[in-house]
């Protein structure tokens, strides 16, 4: 389990002291797929590198897995290193070495027996599918391969954590998808925790369990993706997962509601039974679904009849189809 704790962060600048991270408490439990999304300059990859200290805390904890990173030895946190393992946004291979000689550059920093070091470099490039780009020089990869080489190497000495520093931002959506999915499945067979850095709601949604949101150096809300994408509170949690009701609903008139649909009841014929059970006419603002955990989550907005009595018998028919709606401001 990687926690923390009051975590603050600044650097100093000549004009004063620049805020990165604010009081940030956040838990990530084993095991799970953990995204952290925000706008840029958020705080993010800040976070992600003070998880192993790559950036020192101004003050706050870092524990993983009962110690805390911020008061152990030199030596203590090189052996805590080797168990978080992290790739980036710009893969940062050795370009004079081949695929597989990126691979066993950790086991050879690490001593490895060289026999040891090629067969378990053999063994991850397997894992990555790159089997046949084992002596192929990164120039010669495509952006997806490249950053499939990465995650090998962050794997190479069997780390129980992986950070994940903005991924898949070089890399085009069907090549994103890939890796995004490679990510899903050492997650699922090694049971390696994953921690994706991202300023994509679409990342978050296709692999990870749990989502911090970060606005302005702090955490704005945090939870399951399942229930942040559902019933976002803090403003920034709301533009960045409902961007395209936003910008449909404001300035439209009348009352509203946003209807939240989890699960097998997305495919319930709800607005037909306004129409015929009701006697109710609505005018529909917005729809969306999505994928989230192999459930189909989704948002749409309706107005509501003008007439009191018909907005009326709408709220009742929503309640007695056990459909969770919220009032929408005009």
């Amino acid at each position: 389990m990687i926690r923390l704790v009051h975590l603050n962060k600044s650097y100093p600048s000549p004009s004063g002291s620049v805020v990165a991270l604010e009081d940030v408490d956040l838990t990530i439990e084993d095991g799970a797929i953990y995204g952290i999304i925000g706008l840029s300059g958020a705080g993010k990859s800040t976070l992600v590198r003070c998880i192993n200290l790559l950036e020192t805390p101004t003050s706050g904890q870092v524990i993983v897995d009962g110690e805390d990173l911020t008061k152990v030895k030199t030596k203590r946190l090189h052996e805590i290193r080797r168990n978080i393992g992290m790739i980036f946004q710009s893969f940062n291979l050795l370009e004079q070495r081949t695929v597989e000689e990126n691979v066993r550059f950790p086991l050879e920093l690490a001593r490895f027996k060289r026999e040891e070091a090629r067969s378990r470099a053999e063994e991850l490039l397997s894992l990555v599918g790159l089997s046949e780009k084992a002596k192929a020089y990164p120039s010669q990869l495509s952006g997806g391969q490249k950053q499939r080489v990465a995650i090998a190497r962050a794997l190479a000495l069997r780390p129980k954590y992986l950070l994940c520093d903005e991924a898949t931002s070089a890399l085009d959506p069907s090549n994103t998808a890939s890796v995004l999915q490679l990510l899903k499945e050492i997650n699922r067979t090694l049971g390696v925790t994953v921690v994706v850095i991202t300023h994509e709601m679409r990342v978050v949604e296709s692999i990870c369990t749990d989502v911090a949101v970060l606005d302005n150096s702090r955490v704005a809300e945090s939870g399951r993706v399942a229930d942040v994408f559902s019933f976002p509170k803090s403003d920034i949690a709301k533009r960045l997962v409902l961007p395209d009701l936003i910008r449909t609903v404001e300035g439209a008139g009348g009352k509203k509601l946003r209807l939240v649909f989890r699960g097998e009841e997305a495919g319930a014929p709800v607005i037909s039974g306004l129409a015929l059970d009701c006697g109710v006419a609505v005018n529909i603002l917005y729809a969306d679904t999505k994928e989230i955990g192999g459930k189909t989550y989704g948002h749409m907005v309706i107005t509501l009849p003008a007439d009191g009595d018909g907005a009326q018998r709408a709220r009742a028919y929503l309640k007695q189809r056990n459909v969770v709606y919220e009032e929408e401001a005009s």
